[in-house]
């Protein structure tokens, strides 16, 4: 059975904005044998590619001496037939030199940092430059991944992927909490660096929660401002599977939830608020209304690069005008 090796140690909104590409590779090669290698970081959304000739391995998202050898001892041993670079780390480039695959990348070009020379890129069997020093909106990351990898448009492919986790038992005990409800994730130093203290955010919670059920998440790990989430409001405490849940409550705070469940929690919501990011390129992927709150001081790469091809995608500059937020947020819902 002939071999593709599909690069993409990534992070997860990356891995996200390829899922469209990775998905008609799988659907144009069903008599081959796809390997896809994720990063550590986005290891727990392995089950998107459970299908019966994948299989996915893992590599940091920073390569070290010992992982850049494992990856060209495996192209040399395994004889792939094609290779996809979509994570264009510099060592990759090199790989055909070595290698008698096919190798299909996307590139980029930065009058800082491109990548790769123009002597590596001809060594490439198909190619799409991803132009970081265009100021204006051309093609999103997504499309220009697309356009590698198949052979079709876009309206020809069926999703492949599987969509539907198997929840953990903390979630699946608590279903009946996920009905008709907007799903909100709180960033901290998005809200914090725009003038948004913990008091005005729990104010925009409960002006939402008066004609809305609200599911809140926030960033998983140790941070200080998860002690007023778990004393304000009825929680699910994924980390040490405690349930502090009263269902008579409309906002209901879930601490630490792992990947996989929270996947599971954008596909059942109505619709997503959350800073620009892994939350709204996941709801964006499964179909939801989503309004990004988008940091305007964020790299103009990440505004340029994504084009969301969503039609209930909204963006949201935010600034310190708290009713302006608020007003367009309800027009928005």
């Amino acid at each position: 059975m002939k071999k593709i090796l599909i690069l993409k140690n990534d992070r997860v909104g990356d891995l996200f904005n390829s899922l469209d590409g990775i998905n008609s590779i799988i659907s144009d090669h069903s008599d081959y044998e796809v390997e896809i290698v994720l990063s550590n970081i986005s290891k727990d959304l392995n089950f998107l590619f459970n299908l019966k000739n994948v299989r996915v391995s893992f590599l940091p998202y920073r390569l070290s001496m010992l992982n850049k050898f494992s990856f060209f001892q495996k192209i040399l041993i395994n004889s792939y037939d094609k290779i996809f670079i979509l994570s264009p780390k510099n060592i990759y480039f090199y790989a055909p030199l070595f290698c008698k695959s096919k190798f299909y990348a996307i590139t980029i070009k930065n009058s800082n940092k491109s990548r790769p020379t123009k002597f590596l890129k001809n060594k490439l069997y198909k190619y799409l430059e991803n132009n970081r020093d265009e100021k204006k909106i051309n093609e999103s990351i997504n499309s220009l991944i697309f356009k590698l990898c198949s052979n079709n448009s876009f309206s020809s492919y069926k999703n492949i992927l599987n969509n539907n986790p198997k929840g953990s038992v903390l979630f699946n005990k608590n279903l009946n909490l996920f009905k008709n409800f907007i799903h909100v994730h709180y960033k901290n130093y998005i809200f914090i660096n725009n003038g948004w203290d913990i008091n005005k955010f729990f104010s925009l919670l409960n002006e939402l929660s008066k004609e809305h059920n609200i599911i809140l998440t926030s960033d998983f790990g140790r941070f200080d401002y998860h002690k007023h989430f778990l004393s304000n409001f009825s929680y699910l405490d994924f980390s040490n599977s405690i349930s502090e849940i009263n269902l008579k409550n409309k906002i209901h705070y879930l601490h630490n939830i792992g990947t996989s469940d929270l996947f599971k929690l954008v596909s059942m919501s109505n619709s997503v608020i959350s800073p620009h990011g892994a939350m709204t390129v996941m709801a964006s992927y499964l179909d939801k209304k989503v309004i990004d709150i988008f940091d305007q001081n964020i790299t103009i790469n990440a505004f340029r690069e994504y084009k969301p091809k969503n039609k209930k995608y909204n963006f949201l500059i935010i600034k310190s005008d708290y009713n302006k937020i608020l007003f367009k947020i309800n027009k928005f819902l």
